[in-house]
């Protein structure tokens, strides 16, 4: 890659990108020069000028001050050549405002305390395929600089490069008919104030797009096609459950059991119908500075690998989700907000959240991982179901190994016979026939604070789900066929502190070999929003209390608080809901309503879980 040096951590899966240094000779720079706008008037060696377009045919630094209502600087050389912007504003009615046609590397610098402004005009005539947008590079660009610069990009893009982009600092402000800013190979942001405002994409790299500091502001207002899916993962238009009809629900059991739902999974990739706020065809990384994203596409959106490790997100999507990704998604640090989006975090690989602050909203599911028809054996949350004879796919992460690193397999505990009398097969072991893909696409949350509000299901994985630390709020639907988590494969919890409010439609639970304890509470009256939620001891000591923020009937906690062989007791809207003893993993209390459907998870036998039943 030229101009950048790209380091990638096969471990971690991360990749730092560094500017080398320059080992060649650097007389370039003695080369300096001035161009006049005013008078179309130019100093320097290597620099000329013919009806208003100036030529820079030699490396040097050259300062650009004036205004100049119709022209175009264009720079072709084998050398570096820098501009200087000092206070000038510069219009191509024809093309771009600055080409960049052949260059070693481009500098701008924006001088301290000046405010400059390239403009293009609505049609190119110059008949050059290769000007693609306001400034147009065809080698690798470097901005910085204490000045302002606005970027009106009339045409296409603002900001284009068929190779790399660097911005260091200074005040951009790009606006864009198409993509704000548009790097054919790396996009990396260390520092300064980016403001754009786009109808395709507002930042967009086809490999790396890198953001470790500055302050990123993005608006994107183009149209988005509309879509009778909901991308890879959601169940596209379906009715509540409690609105059905027992026949309805029936006939729709059994078409998904026998797969004759059909599902279209939407191009992400349409450029044509493209308006992401930030988005990387290879890989996503952001480690440092501010982000702020509205969009009417996907916030952020990456067709490989998104490594999040610092950094504050605030992130609104219109009509898509706060976060795409069909690779895999790795949260490491950093505040993420999420105010709307249609699924707040998706994977169709692995997600996977170590650490950081994460707050979503969504009008759908606000975590989830798979792609579209990935296991529909399960039912509407079920998969993982025995039958008698057949092995259970509990998936391949689990735990983490005594190092702290993610483990590779899980040891659970000695497992019973099923109910149907079939032998249970451990989690690492040979996955389900109709599941063959759980290694590929599952949730794993190892720390972080995670607060997730949604009109769905709260997490939603078409693999495992594997909880081992954090600490975890949920409220999904308070209706219906959803759940505060629902998956097709293992849902194990070794650790972390989680409270979830939802229906009890689906009726959702951990699997008994979850290293900490569960209780499920159903109460007999919805919870409503407002409303508090409160777990006591036997001492009548409050060990988690909870104030829902959308209501339901199904309470989910699970803490290092809970000891086997203690007494609980569940309130909810100021009444008791039912006490129990934590005599294993999974413990019950109250009775489910039958309203609704559920998914296929098993219902455990009192060998490994305990039912009270009990209510108040």
């Amino acid at each position: 890659m030229l101009g950048l040096d790209v380091e990638w951590n096969e471990k971690n899966n991360t990749v730092t990108i560094t500017t080398p240094q320059d080992d060649e000779d650097e007389s370039w720079k003695n080369n300096t020069g001035t161009v006049d706008l005013d008078n179309v008037e130019v100093t320097g060696d290597g620099i000329s000028v013919s009806d208003n377009f100036i030529t820079i045919s030699k490396g040097g630094d050259f300062e650009v001050t004036g205004t100049l209502d119709d022209g175009q600087i264009v720079i072709d050389t084998e050398e570096k050549v820098k501009l200087r912007l000092s206070g000038m504003s510069l219009t191509n009615k024809n093309g771009s405002a600055v080409y960049v046609k052949n260059v070693d590397k481009a500098y701008i610098t924006l001088t301290d305390n000046t405010e400059n402004t390239l403009t293009d005009g609505e049609n190119y005539t110059s008949g050059d395929e290769n000007e693609k947008g306001c400034i147009t590079s065809r080698d690798n660009l470097e901005i910085k600089g204490s000045g302002s610069l606005t970027v009106n990009g009339n045409y296409n893009h603002g900001i284009f490069s068929s190779n790399s982009i660097e911005i260091g600092n200074g005040n951009i402000n790009v606006n864009a008919k198409n993509d704000g800013i548009h790097a054919n190979d790396t996009l990396a942001i260390s520092g300064g104030t980016v403001n754009v405002t786009a109808e395709g994409d507002g930042l967009q790299a086809e490999e790396i797009l890198d953001i470790s500091g500055g302050e990123v502001n993005v608006t994107t207002t183009g149209e988005v096609k509309a879509s009778t899916s909901n991308d890879f993962g959601g169940r596209g238009e379906m009715k509540d459950s409690l609105q059905m009809t027992d026949d309805e629900i029936q006939s729709m059991r059994e078409q998904m059991n026998n797969n004759q739902f059909t599902q279209t999974e939407e191009s992400d990739d349409s450029e044509d119908t493209s308006s992401k706020g930030i988005k990387a065809d290879w890989m996503l990384d952001i480690s440092g500075g501010e982000v702020t994203v509205n969009s009417t596409d996907h916030a952020i959106h990456c067709t490989s690998d998104i490594n999040i490790t610092g950094g504050t997100l605030n992130l609104s999507s219109e009509s898509k989700k706060g976060i795409s990704c069909h690779g895999d998604v790795t949260i490491d640090d950093g505040d993420i907000t999420i105010t709307k989006s249609t699924e707040g975090i998706e994977s169709k690989k692995i997600l996977t959240i170590n650490g950081g602050n994460i707050d979503i909203t969504a009008s759908d599911d606000g975590l989830n991982s798979g792609g579209t028809g990935a296991n529909q054996n399960g039912g509407f949350g079920g998969g993982t179901n025995m039958q008698g004879g057949q092995q259970d796919n509990r998936g391949k992460i689990g735990r983490q190994n005594s190092d702290g690193q993610d483990g590779n397999q899980m040891t659970p505990p000695d497992m019973s016979s099923d109910q149907n009398g079939g032998q249970m097969t451990p989690p690492n072991m040979q996955q389900a026939e109709g599941n063959e893909q759980d290694s590929e696409h599952h949730i794993q949350i190892n720390g972080g604070n995670i607060k997730i509000v949604a009109d769905a299901d709260g997490i939603d994985s078409n693999g495992s789900l594997f909880i081992n630390g954090g600490t975890i709020t949920v409220d999904a639907q308070a209706t219906g066929a959803e759940s505060a988590f629902d998956t097709d494969g293992a849902f194990i919890v070794n650790g972390g502190t989680i409270i979830g409010v939802s229906g009890s439609g689906m009726d959702e639970s951990p699997n008994s070999y979850s290293d900490q304890n569960v209780i499920l509470a159903y109460t007999t009256s919805q919870i409503s929003a407002g409303d508090e939620v409160k777990i006591t001891d036997s001492n009548g000591k409050t060990i988690a209390e909870y104030t829902a923020v959308k209501g339901g009937s199904k309470i989910v906690y699970s803490s290092d608080k809970l000891k086997t062989g203690e007494m609980y007791t569940v309130y909810a809207s100021g009444e008791e809901v039912g006490s129990a003893e934590i005599e294993s993993s999974i413990t019950k209390i109250g009775t489910k309503s039958n309203s609704g459907f559920g998914g296929g998870h098993r219902q455990k036998t009192t060998d490994d879980t305990t039912d009270t039943g009990a209510t108040n």
